[in-house]
């Protein structure tokens, strides 16, 4: 039998989760044109019309000088390279209305997740990119039990390549009874997809992530890892524990 942890399982992961911030109101359609009117009007007549053909071009260019003016807000993250990585493996993208937490204090980084992407269609796009396996021909049978926006939003997770060593030895049960927000299926696997088109490698070569985020059908808990050259994703029961099965801690 493994012994319970000693520790309480929240003491370092909430010192290490900041406050949920309050997101601003997003503008309205009419306020947006307004602005753009706005801005039309003070350019006036007189536009240079290489540059300006120039931006038509790179439109992502003009974003970036935009930026400098300070009239977007400076993202934490490369918001089109989301959009190249989507447009790739899923032909479609809309981050309109995006949801971004505020960003940990600890290293990290963004998985960006958008409407109508289910996790079959995920898992479809990981057997095109490399080897997979999965115990169930259908894993949009899972479903979450964590709350999540309802458009396109960001979750933050650590920039390790194995899940988290705090969370070892801790299964599912305890991670919901400790309220510890932690990663769902859907996002493990986008964030595998993405890890491999960055770095040609994978996640957890070692370690397992429990995907405490998430419940099969009939209560279990999906997993997901690098076994044998493949990625797989397989699950175990909700009071399941080792020292190498560990969920990754979620910022959303």
């Amino acid at each position: 039998m493994i012994p319970e942890p000693e520790e309480p399982l929240r003491s370092n992961l909430e010192k290490e989760q900041p406050m949920r911030g309050t997101v601003q109101k997003t503008l309205s359609p009419g306020e947006a044109f307004e602005f753009g009117a706005a801005v039309m009007q003070q350019l006036g007549r007189d536009i240079d019309p290489d540059k300006a053909r120039h931006y038509i071009r790179n439109k992502g260019q003009l974003g970036k000088d935009l930026r400098k003016l300070g009239i977007h807000k400076m993202p934490e993250f490369d918001t089109a390279e989301w959009e190249r990585f989507y447009l790739k493996h899923f032909s479609h993208v809309d981050l309109s209305g995006l949801h971004v937490p505020p960003k940990p204090d600890y290293q990290c980084r963004a998985v960006v997740i958008v409407t109508g992407i289910t996790n079959n269609i995920v898992f479809d796009a990981c057997t095109k990119a490399f080897k997979t396996w999965r115990y169930t021909n259908d894993l949009n049978t899972v479903t979450d039990v964590v709350q999540r926006p309802s458009g396109p939003y960001v979750v933050w997770v650590r920039e390790t390549v194995e899940a988290d060593p705090d969370l070892a030895n801790k299964s599912a049960e305890d991670i919901e009874k400790a309220g510890i927000n932690t990663l769902t299926l859907k996002e493990r696997m986008v964030l595998e997809l993405k890890h491999f088109d960055e770095t040609g490698k994978h996640l957890d070569i070692e370690n397992v992530t429990l995907c405490a985020g998430s419940r099969h059908s009939g209560g279990g808990v999906p997993r997901a890892d690098w076994v044998g050259g493949e990625f797989y994703v397989d699950w175990c029961s909700a009071d399941y524990r080792g020292s190498d099965l560990r969920a990754r801690v979620a910022v959303s």
